[in-house]
């Protein structure tokens, strides 16, 4: 084929990718955290003020992740999501072609298959690909992310991969500094390998007489970056302090040899598809094959050593999910793409691995359209519900049709499968008093029946008729979200504007329950001062026999238990707790589940009993 004819190809083809993401774009529905940010939305223009708040707030109370201000940002005006999100999708495949080959892509259908191959391979490696790319409170927080990280590796490979030292670009010194402070703050799991990475890069650099301003401008941003990031205050109050209370050595010790070994073969679990493709085509080329040159060879070693360090960084995450498993997938896609190439020089193998990409990626392709056509249809059809339902009512609405509220590989599910989502987006969205189903599911979590009220006590007190201005228009069900309420309203308002008296001591408490306590004790959901807040943290649990439990963080038990209950549609029981012999993370409370619906755990000390935990099935 003429160049000229090559390149018109190419560029169609790009264009034909880039649309296919633009599609994407346009059907992409509002799915769980993405309705978080329209909360934001509804009480903020879309200002550099505005964003600098929500970034500010979410450092120091929430999600410090840059993700975060970005799906606030693209979960704004449509015109952003539509104009930014494909571009950054289709930059992905660039940026990991110039970090896996030492250069740029060139117009030839050599460079564009290959990118072909390596976008099917990483939709095949990762193990949710419909999740991750389309999305959006993933794909800012993993993809977006990354994508950084790719931007700031590019020009030290490229670099070290020039035969000849280049010119000493001072230009790009204020450019990468600010992008590595943005690749820094884009993911914690990812961190460690990337700094460990640029100071190697900064040394081979020094060692070939080749180290510029630029490189340890963006190495600095880089190491600025990370640890704003890992140590943001933010951090002490995500998930109830989740990262606080399981420390990287207690989870080590935790999970011990057994679970790091679960979590290195779930990974390469997922790569089997990748993997066996290229072990069919070394079978039909290896005696033809002369030995891979020594640069793709170091290439790949180094990919697949940045993979398993990012691998190995969930060793002592106390999250593990398969979006994590995103920045080593596309690493680790790159290791493969060199052993491609490196096949592609037998005929036999290049068109066994060309067939069969081709036709994973219109298949893969296809699945992603069908399945987010039908579910934005579904999405749409349950706004126009949500929007037309009367305020201050209980909103019905249908479940998604078929399998739509399964979580796979191409569709998130049913987020109104949670109750918590189910009651914000009622009344922090749409102003009504709840929404439920127009049916009952058994993958649906029940409404719990109990309800919280709340004590603010001021110094110097506030009058009744005061205090009745600060009380929300609701108070969430849901400790942790009840707790992030009294966190926004201390930061950004009511509570936040009360001048001449301080906020000393702010108490839940559960009422209308079926839980009977003999002794009449109150039941405290949490109980917040300026010093410490105090609560009981529990979270479902189902043991290796499936065996149902409610475990319990043992550092957040009252220091005297005396009673432990468990009631379960309207009976109370007195129960023993079990010791937590499989991760030692605290007490077990045993549940029975003699009915279906929800079961609430309570742990009481001499005056208080506490809400320790909900369990439904």
């Amino acid at each position: 084929m003429k160049t000229r004819a090559e390149r018109a190809v190419c560029v169609t083809a790009v264009a034909l990718m880039w649309l296919f993401f633009f599609v994407q774009a346009l059907h992409t529905p509002i799915l769980l955290d993405d309705w978080y940010q329209l909360t934001w939305h509804r009480h903020h223009d879309l200002s550099a003020a505005s964003i600098w708040e929500y970034g500010h707030y979410n450092y120091f109370n929430f999600n410090p992740r840059i993700g975060d201000v970005l799906l606030m940002i693209i979960d704004g005006p449509r015109w952003i999501h539509l104009l930014l999100t494909p571009l950054v999708q289709l930059s992905v495949l660039p940026l990991a072609f110039a970090l896996t080959f030492g250069r740029w892509p060139r117009l030839t259908l050599r460079d564009f298959a290959l990118m072909l191959v390596f976008q099917t391979l990483l939709w095949l490696v990762m193990p949710i690909p419909g999740i991750v790319y389309f999305y959006r409170p993933f794909a800012t927080n993993y993809l977006w992310a990354f994508a950084a990280m790719l931007a700031l590796f590019v020009p030290y490979r490229l670099e070290l991969a020039r035969e000849t030292p280049g010119s000493a670009r001072l230009w790009l010194a204020p450019l990468l500094l600010p992008l590595g402070w943005l690749a820094g703050m884009g993911n914690e799991h990812t961190g460690p390998t990337a700094m460990l990475a640029i100071a190697m890069f900064l040394y081979v650099a020094w060692r070939k007489r080749r180290l510029r301003l630029w490189m340890i401008a963006g190495a600095l941003g880089l190491y600025i970056g990370y640890p704003m990031l890992f140590f943001a205050p933010g951090q002490t109050m995500r998930y109830a302090g989740m990262a606080v209370k399981n420390t990287p050595f207690h989870l080590l010790a935790a999970r011990g040899p057994d679970g790091l070994f679960e979590i290195t073969l779930d990974f390469i679990g997922e790569m089997q598809i990748g993997i066996d493709l290229i072990l069919i085509a070394l079978l039909l080329a290896y005696r033809r094959l002369s030995p891979m040159p020594r640069p793709q060879l170091i290439a790949f070693f180094v990919l697949i050593a940045a993979a398993g360090g990012m691998v190995a960084t969930l060793f002592a995450s106390p999250t593990v999910g398969e979006r994590l498993f995103f920045a080593p997938a596309v690493l680790f896609t790159g290791a493969l793409l060199l052993v491609i190439d490196w096949l592609c020089a037998d005929r036999m193998a290049q068109r066994f691995l060309m067939i069969s990409c081709a036709i994973l990626f219109a298949y893969q392709a296809f699945r992603m359209l069908v399945t987010l056509e039908e579910g934005y249809e579904l999405n749409q059809t349950r706004l126009a519900i949500l929007r037309g339902a009367p305020a201050n009512t209980i909103a019905k609405v249908p479940a998604y049709s078929g399998d739509r509220w399964k979580r796979t590989r191409w569709w998130w599910g049913d987020d109104f499968q949670y109750a918590s989502l189910r009651e914000y987006v009622a009344n922090e969205v749409f102003d009504l008093k709840g929404i439920e189903y127009d049916g009952h599911y058994r993958w649906v979590e029940p409404t719990p029946i109990d309800r919280f009220v709340v004590k603010r006590t001021f110094d110097p007190p506030l009058s009744p008729e005061e205090d009745a201005k600060l009380e929300p228009r609701y108070v969430p069900i849901f400790w942790e979200w009840t707790l992030v309420q009294l966190r926004r309203s201390r930061k950004l308002g009511p509570i936040a504007f009360v001048k001449g008296h301080e906020l000393v001591r702010y108490t839940v408490d559960s009422v209308g329950a079926n839980f009977v306590d003999p002794k009449g004790r109150p039941v405290r959901v949490f109980d917040w001062t300026p010093t410490k807040t105090t609560f009981v943290d529990g979270r479902m649990f189902d043991d290796d026999n499936e065996a149902p439990y409610i475990r319990v963080w043992a550092p957040s038990m009252p220091t005297h238990v005396t009673d432990v209950f468990v009631e379960e549609c309207g009976r109370t029981k007195r129960v023993d707790t079990q010791p937590d012999i499989y991760d030692h993370i605290g007490p077990l409370i045993p549940i029975t589940l003699s009915c279906l619906g929800t079961h609430s755990a309570y742990v009481c000390d001499p005056d208080v009993c506490w809400l320790a935990g909900r369990y439904w099935r």
